[in-house]
């Protein structure tokens, strides 16, 4: 055992799980994402995974490795970095269309604020953004988006009837202070949602520079949010898991095969790159691919 503290309960025992050398990480930014990390990781040699035994979150140290505003700004010229429409807004927008004041923290350029206006029409609702050019996207589209830290509306004193935080807590390095922030200005009886990559989907399979320093800092679980109801006054209504995305069809099947492959005496033959490739247009054409687990897990908890 180590005696590096959990960032979620600090006085856990942790386990070294694994390190990685910074450099390495640097080459692969580059020939992957085109993106130079090197400032990021100024000064760090090791990265070191490490699992709180009590909830079971894996987590990255050291703590200086979390990513800067410069990292996202880079980041957004993808795609995929940041989606209009997905399967958790939809989720969410059921579990708290009762609500009268909603709060989402990290809301990037606005999506699902701008849902929330178009879809919950008796509803306030107001979104915070730290990266500044992220946060100028949603208010040229005149969405109520703040930039500002979740601890200033802590102070203010202000309150809403639900909080919600899609895909952020693992990009931070003291979740426990963000999702504390969180149930502060949650009204008792209050709705909180986080969704979260689930690291025991597909995800454990691969090696995916995305979910490690500078962009990710913690690994969740279903284990990990359950959890959550012994750190904080909340309790657990519903875990669901998401269902497969068309756009990640390919990498789930790739990092599946690829795990069977190391396993099974004959995985190399069977298991080929072709006929892989095939099983991922079989899924895809016959709509399978909705019955399987996907990449996310949501979390919908009460405010005691």
């Amino acid at each position: 055992m180590a005696s590096v503290p959990s960032p979620l309960v600090a006085s856990s025992l942790s386990r070294l799980l694994e390190t990685f050398q910074a450099v390495k990480l640097i080459e692969e930014w580059q020939t992957s994402f085109g993106i130079d990390i090197s400032n990021e990781l100024d000064g760090i040699d090791e990265i070191m995974l490490y699992r709180c035994e009590a909830s079971k979150l894996e987590f990255f140290m050291p703590a200086s490795a979390a990513g800067s505003d410069q990292l996202y700004q880079k980041l957004q010229r993808f795609e995929w970095f940041y989606m209009e429409e997905k399967w958790e807004f939809e989720e969410a927008i059921k579990d708290i269309a009762f609500c009268k004041k909603i709060l989402e923290v990290g809301c990037g350029p606005g999506f699902f604020v701008e849902k929330v206006i178009r879809e919950l029409k008796g509803s306030l609702v107001k979104g915070i953004e730290l990266t500044k050019s992220t946060q100028n996207n949603a208010l040229k589209r005149n969405l109520p988006v703040e930039r500002v830290d979740l601890s200033e509306l802590v102070e203010r004193g202000e309150v809403f009837d639900a909080v919600c935080s899609f895909q952020v807590v693992e990009h931070v390095n003291q979740p426990r202070d963000l999702l504390q922030a969180m149930v502060q200005v949650l009204a008792p009886g209050g709705r909180l949602i986080v969704c979260v990559p689930n690291r025991d989907s597909f995800l454990r399979y691969q090696y995916n520079l995305l979910d490690m320093p500078p962009h990710h800092m913690t690994r969740w679980n279903i284990t990990t949010l359950r959890f959550l109801e012994k750190v904080f006054p909340v309790r657990v209504k519903r875990i669901s898991f998401e269902p497969l995305a068309r756009y990640h069809i390919n990498g789930y099947v790739t990092a599946y095969g690829q795990c069977m492959r190391s396993k099974l005496p004959l995985g190399r033959y069977f298991l080929s790159e072709s006929r892989l490739q095939k099983l991922a247009d079989v899924l895809e054409k016959s709509g399978l691919y909705r019955f399987l687990r996907g990449q996310s897990l949501y979390g919908l908890f009460e405010k005691l």
